[in-house]
């Protein structure tokens, strides 16, 4: 449509060049890019090899019919993840959440982006939104977020929770943190190469394979919507997909031990500790 002049942001055309070419696509910043036209892309249903010579499918046979996965929304590295973990904590408690309260700055260039309105609106979206599954009506959740040059790449953030104890008695406590917010990513990164080949080979539908990997991002959409913020719980989905989808607890071990990554002897050992 030449007349619509709406801006594509280069996640959106970096996904759909993904799904057509068969490959996982891992949102992990805040842009608005699982959709469900963006989810149907991905499914195999949609990427068949033998489309018509006429359509621009056919183009991308047969590689475009392999098992691809569309997750995200946002690495849940950092300040979110303390955050999530903390709100947890305080309920195990038998406390009451009432008032979370942060602001985070830093100068890297992510936080450059969000000088601009349209990438800010995106970034409060999923990081206002952590707590949305548990459904805490009464939960006043504040951001803040403020782009400093010098401080570079050292993120600085301070959040306080105020909770409601017996008789409603406030309980406050506050956290400081400060870390190199670029390299808290790089493990998710890791994580979510190595899940979407194991998922691939296992034939995971995509479903699962986003609920799996929830525990990676800041709002569990698409496929992994409703997934329980927290933690353990998240822990809990990966574990279940993964002894879904290999039949037996050990795969993963013995895996590492069909490929040389561990020896019999690692390989035993991780055996005995799982029956303990």
């Amino acid at each position: 449509d030449d007349s619509n002049t709406d801006d594509i942001s280069p996640s959106v055309l970096y996904a759909a060049a993904s799904a057509l070419e068969g490959c996982s696509f891992v949102n992990g910043g805040s842009q608005n890019t699982l959709s469900a036209a963006m989810t149907s892309l991905f499914e195999q249903s949609y990427r068949q090899p033998d489309a018509p010579s006429t359509s621009a499918l056919s183009k991308f046979a047969p590689y475009s019919s392999c098992p691809a996965y569309c997750l995200g929304t946002d690495f849940k590295a950092g300040q979110t993840k303390f955050k999530t973990a903390a709100v947890e904590y305080l309920r195990a408690l038998g406390l009451s959440p009432r008032v979370i309260a942060s602001s985070n700055h830093l100068g890297n260039n992510d936080m450059l982006n969000l000088t601009q309105k349209k990438t800010l609106d995106a970034k409060m979206r999923v990081k206002s939104d952590i707590f949305g599954p548990w459904q805490e009506d009464d939960l006043d959740h504040k951001v803040s977020v403020m782009y400093t040059p010098y401080i570079g790449d050292e993120k600085r953030d301070y959040v306080e929770y105020t909770s409601f104890g017996f008789l409603s008695s406030p309980h406050t406590m506050v956290t400081y943190t400060r870390c190199m917010d670029s390299i808290l990513c790089v493990p998710l990164m890791v994580d979510a190469a190595i899940w979407c080949d194991y998922f691939v080979n296992h034939k995971v539908s995509p479903t699962d394979a986003a609920r799996a990997t929830a525990y990676l991002f800041k709002v569990p959409e698409g496929g992994a919507k409703g997934v329980d913020p927290g933690f353990f719980y998240q822990m809990k989905e990966l574990e279940s997909v993964m002894q879904q989808a290999s039949g037996k607890e050990d795969d993963v071990i013995a895996m590492g031990l069909s490929k040389g990554i561990i020896s019999e002897e690692q390989a035993n050992a991780l055996r005995a500790l799982s029956t303990m």
